[in-house]
């Protein structure tokens, strides 16, 4: 049997009179600890799993999905650990968690080297974090609550309250107000801090995209609770609020303390995907936030309303700081200590409960993707196309369409565009442009799937339908217009027939892709493989292309435009540039090229002919190799401009 005893006595010891019992740290003398249970079937559940498992590791398969219970699924994922994970932490640090719960955070800092100290207010959750903590020596369980605790001063490196500051009054000595308790927590906690210490918070944000569409609150489960500010004459808040984020910047300034915001998705309980505050317009932000959407946490249903589609439109507005779900907090004596907590932009996390063994992140102001979590660069530069996710797209089309069958064309000829084009990405991968075109390049999601170019289309086309299904379930039975999605009659039948009618006359899949590049070079030295950024595009229709620079391109360097470098099927093909641009960091101005493609001479294409027409350009291609070289010194640009990507937009037409 395995011994509960737990060797290293808390740091709490030395300021407390604690007593060790079956390897929970108490008071000597019994002090009443907190009411707060998931109920005596989920608990005899949780220790039952904790029991049978040998690894009790953080992301052990043996405590890990499927569960039976929204509780069993809290309070054993290793999702919960992705809250810390994108953080950059101190080492071997010395943590104080306040509201460990049943230890699953807890389990994760153990298993970093941290050495923790962690207090639960539950008697049974507890015992439930010991048992979760087992052969961690450096771990302690200390039941108690905090306000009944003396802390020693200046000694911890993090205090964390996940998931606790929502029920700061309601535990709180009577007669405070919910700001006051949490203010009175927070100083607490401070003052237990080394110089360098910080504090993390996570909680769920009072004006989230979830409550703003009449969504239940997660603790009470009644609508429009938060929003209404918890009035106190209703009596029906049981000393449990949360916080909007102008709220919480104001008590940090009464504390005088410096702050940096996250943002896990779909919310801070089991986080798939975090944004940070540098990263909310980085790029490929929209695809993430437009994937990992709102989740209700409670018994009660949605009420019906296009809420998905009311939530990204907040989103698309640059509101996403404020109405995000949750928020992950990071506070700290002075900026400089934050400077370097949050590297990255973003994060997709790994999930190798699903066979997603690396995730992937964006640093903080790159450029190229690296994977996550050994944060190495990709050998190949993967560009991150810039679009609007696809399902959004089709979410906000259904609530403006005047009738069903206007939707139900649409979605076949965006269906039957990527399937002629051999672009069968996996769903939630698809994008579009601003003209509602299906971009060539899908967004590089580590858990997407393509089929190919070869395959069931109709399959693969059904499924994207279900998928968008399950995504605005209740957003298309909130539009009568739209009818039924199931069933003979449905929108979903009349989609695949559609696409069928348009399939019936298509040519070989594996003919209609090609694959346009940028080259750049200095003035001494030839074009090569090794500087190029490729992008696929269909040989049809009109498509905006992202060519992304792993390394800045300054002014006076050759640009090579290739508007295609595999051997197409028509012997002649001609393709309009429409617009070439040039883009230098944040700067949406760009530089205009396309004056550029007609000022050389014959010594600087191959294999094509460049016409004007109009303010575009016709490059008529003549073969398999066609380029055309841009000298960006012609330009007249300023010295010291570096680019960091190309952006064209293409039509493509066949020559007669």
């Amino acid at each position: 049997m395995r011994s509960n005893e737990m060797a290293c006595p808390p740091t709490l010891n030395t300021v407390n009179n604690l007593v060790c019992q079956d390897g929970i740290w108490r008071h000597e003398t019994e002090v009443e600890g907190l009411k707060y249970s998931d109920g005596l079937h989920e608990e005899a559940g949780l220790r039952q799993t904790l029991e049978e498992a040998d690894d009790l590791s953080w992301n052990s398969p043996e405590v890990g999905p499927p569960y039976d219970s929204w509780a069993q699924e809290y309070h054993l994922s290793n999702l919960r650990a992705n809250l810390l994970r994108g953080l950059k932490l101190p080492g071997s640090a010395q943590v104080l968690e306040i509201g460990a719960g049943c230890g699953a955070i807890t389990r994760y800092l153990g298993d970093a080297g941290c050495r923790v100290d962690a207090v639960e207010g539950g008697l049974v959750r507890a015992e439930l974090a010991r048992d979760r903590c087992v052969g961690l020596d450096q771990v302690s369980i200390i039941h108690s609550n905090f306000h009944q605790l003396n802390l020693p001063d200046h000694h911890y490196d993090l205090a964390l309250f996940i998931g606790v500051l929502e029920y700061a009054q309601r535990f709180a000595p009577s007669g405070l107000s919910a700001k006051e308790a949490v203010l009175q927590m927070l100083r607490k906690a401070m003052d237990a801090l080394s110089p360098k210490g910080q504090v993390i918070i996570a909680i769920e944000n009072r004006l989230g995209a979830k409550y703003l569409t009449g969504w239940p609150e997660d603790h009470l489960g009644t609508s429009w609770t938060g929003i209404a500010g918890y009035p106190e004459p209703q009596g029906f808040q049981e000393g449990i609020r949360t916080f909007d984020r102008s709220e919480w910047e104001s008590l940090f300034r009464e504390l005088n303390l410096k702050c940096r915001f996250f943002f896990p998705l779909p919310d801070y309980k089991l986080p798939k995907a975090v944004i940070s505050d540098s990263g909310v317009d980085a790029p490929g932000v929209e695809s993430i936030w437009g994937r990992h959407v709102s989740v209700n946490r409670t018994a009660v249903a949605p009420p019906s309303a296009p809420a998905r589609f009311q939530q990204n439109a907040l989103y698309r507005s640059g509101l996403f700081a404020t109405c995000a779900d949750s928020f992950g907090i990071v506070l700290a004596n002075t900026d400089g200590v934050l400077e370097e907590v949050m590297p990255y932009d973003w994060i997709v996390f790994d999930d190798p409960a699903i066979d997603v063994e690396h995730g992937i992140s964006l640093a903080r102001g790159a450029s190229a993707l690296s994977s996550f979590p050994d944060s190495q660069a990709s050998a190949e530069v993967v560009t991150l196309p810039r679009g609007e996710p696809l399902f959004q797209y089709w979410l906000r089309c259904a609530v403006a369409s005047h009738d069903r069958d206007s939707f139900l064309r649409l979605v076949a000829k965006q269906l039957s565009s990527a399937v002629r084009a051999g672009n069968l990405s996996a769903a939630c991968a698809l994008l579009v442009d601003d003209a509602g075109e299906i971009l060539a390049e899908p967004f590089p999601w580590p858990d997407a799937k393509s089929k190919g170019n070869t395959g069931d289309v109709y399959g693969w086309a059904e499924t994207v339908l279900d998928q968008f299904s399950r995504l605005a379930k209740t957003d298309l039975e909130s539009l009568p217009k739209m009818g039924e999605w199931e069933g003979k009659g449905g929108v979903k039948r009349g989609v695949l027939d559609q696409l069928k009618r348009d399939l019936e006359h298509r040519i070989d899949l594996t003919e209609q892709l090609t694959f346009p590049a940028i080259y750049w070079t200095s003035r001494t030295e030839g074009f090569s493989e090794k500087r190029k950024s490729v992008v696929r595009c269909p040989v049809e229709g009109a498509h905006s292309l992202v060519f992304s620079l792993p390394e800045p391109v300054s002014s006076n360097m050759f640009l090579r435009f290739d508007p295609s470098d595999h051997n197409i099927e028509a012997s002649r093909q001609a393709v309009i540039v429409e617009t070439l641009c040039a883009y230098a960091g944040d700067d949406e101005s760009g530089v205009d090229l396309m004056p550029a493609l007609t000022g050389g001479d014959a010594g600087l294409t191959h294999q094509l002919s460049i016409v004007a027409h109009g303010n575009a350009v016709v490059l008529d291609i003549q073969g398999n190799d066609p380029w055309v070289v841009i000298d960006l010194a012609s330009i007249g640009l300023a010295p010291g401009v570096e680019f960091e990507r190309v952006e064209a937009r293409l039509r493509w037409r066949a020559n007669e």
